[in-house]
């Protein structure tokens, strides 16, 4: 597993696409016969118990699939798709782990995990790809009071120009405001470099230590700290900010959000997010079939915890409907009671009002 994909706090399917943008197609055949349908099984086992984050939970998922293999509970199912999925069900059911899965990819599935960093093709394809996504940034919005907006659908990787450039230029929109509200309540994952470049600007130049990932196979724990230099102009550490969340806010979405909560940098309105702190990366089982094995876990330097199977629970908690009208009026509030003014305490007054008025989510 490389540096870069060990990093990863995605989706497990984000990275099996990322392996079959590099892989040739070919014909995928899901049928199963009961050799192919153990080699599967025994393959998944054998990379969990030798890569998955927590050794003894690694032996106990194991342990109670090959019951179930040996109690003939797989027998049945000759589709490969559908012992993933099954296999998926029964080492959540024990590990409690939403990152970890099992896929079938419908081309082949390299031996070893290209790294773009070294593949040329590779990065060129992923930098097309991460350029249609605009890198995550959906959208900017400037509201009434002076208040910025920021829609973000994913953390994209920051080790290329196009990345920084994107996250300079969306933080000069926002540099003017009085105060942001972040949008991550679509946003799944990514990568936690990007996590930590984004956060960087809302810090001073004094580097803050974010977040820490322990690494199993390697027993190493590697630190993320906030950048010194940026490329764009620095939200800073005073301005109110606030995170939108909902259930569906996953991995490096709930990292940013945990991150600045541990902080005390930003205010979280939402819902409790889906508890996923366990990034890793796919690993083959066969030509087909991969594990999404979660060999990682955040280490937070404030609680010295992290998020997993618990989310990243709310300051204000909100549906996720509601949430946007929540984190607007406590970024007005907190404007006013800033506010010296006279003009500026009118305007964030009538602001309130029309707040009090409406019911649409932006």
């Amino acid at each position: 597993m490389n540096a870069t994909s060990r990093g990863a706090l995605v989706l497990a399917c984000l990275s099996l696409c990322t392996a079959m943008l590099h892989a040739q197609p070919a014909p995928f055949d899901p049928a199963l016969d009961p050799a192919r349908r153990a080699e599967i099984i025994d393959g998944v086992l054998a990379r969990l118990e030798a890569h998955y984050v927590y050794p003894e939970t690694a032996l106990a998922m194991s342990a109670a699939v090959r019951a179930r293999a040996q109690a003939g509970a797989y027998n049945a199912i000759t589709d490969a798709r559908v012992l993933a999925d099954t296999l998926t069900a029964h080492l959540r059911a024990v590990s409690h782990d939403k990152h970890l899965s099992v896929q079938v990819s419908p081309r082949p599935i390299p031996e070893a995990a290209a790294d773009p960093a070294t593949d040329p093709e590779l990065k060129a394809r992923r930098e097309m790809q991460m350029r249609f996504m605009n890198y995550g940034f959906e959208e900017l919005r400037h509201l009434k009071g002076n208040v910025g907006y920021l829609k973000l659908k994913g953390f994209a990787p920051a080790d290329g120009d196009g990345a920084r450039e994107a996250v300079a230029q969306a933080m000069g929109f926002l540099s003017r405001t009085d105060a942001l509200i972040i949008d991550l309540r679509d946003n799944q994952g990514g990568e936690p470099a990007m996590v930590q470049l984004l956060a960087s600007y809302f810090f001073g130049e004094t580097p803050v230590h974010l977040n820490s990932l322990y690494w199993r196979p390697d027993d190493r724990t590697e630190e993320f700290w906030t950048h010194a230099t940026l490329d764009g102009p620095r939200y800073g550490p005073d301005r109110p900010v606030y995170v939108l969340t909902s259930r569906r806010t996953f991995s490096a979405a709930e990292e940013f959000s945990y991150d600045l909560q541990q902080q005390g940098r930003a205010t979280i309105v939402g819902e409790t997010t889906g508890g996923g702190a366990h990034p890793g990366d796919v690993e083959r089982v066969t030509e087909y079939v991969g594990v999404w094995v979660p060999s990682g876990r955040a280490i937070n330097p404030v609680s010295g915890t992290n998020w997993e199977g618990v989310g990243v629970v709310p300051d204000v908690a909100v549906g996720e409907e509601k949430a946007f009208d929540a984190a607007y009026r406590a970024a007005i509030e907190a404007l006013l009671a800033r506010a010296t003014h006279p003009a500026l305490i009118r305007s964030y007054e009538m602001h309130l009002q029309e707040l009090d008025a409406r019911s649409d989510k932006p």
